[in-house]
């Protein structure tokens, strides 16, 4: 099971979460997530941990415990689809807005009939 850690301080290292949640199971794999572009750490990692009923107690038992100077937030990782992702963005769903085609392009209206093309016409 994929096993989500946040609230990781900036002196955590993957060594160190493989410790922590060594005694529930068996360890595949550790990220500690860091930024492509500064190499800083994002504060947040990934413990890949077998089996199910051991990672179920790892989250049980650590979330909330502190390492390193931080309380940990450990809960399963549940990967959401774009879609999903996307409509959970939209803060402004349910509002009204304006369509595409009522919109103003620079005072000068697209529709055949308007007098300002006529005129220019």
């Amino acid at each position: 099971m994929n096993i989500f850690v946040g609230n990781l301080s900036a002196a955590v290292t993957a060594d160190d979460l493989r410790q922590l949640f060594g005694g529930y199971g068996t360890i595949i794999n550790v990220i500690v997530m860091r930024d492509t572009a500064t190499g800083l750490p994002l504060g947040y990692g990934h413990v890949y941990l077998v089996p199910e009923q051991a990672a179920g107690e790892a989250i049980v038992n650590l979330h909330k415990t502190m390492l390193n100077g931080s309380r940990l937030s450990v809960r399963e990782c549940v990967y959401r689809a774009r879609p999903e992702q996307r409509m959970k963005r939209q803060w402004w769903r349910g509002v009204e807005r304006r369509v595409a085609g009522a919109r103003r392009h620079n005072d000068y209206n697209l529709s055949p009939s308007s007098p300002r093309q006529q005129q220019t016409g």
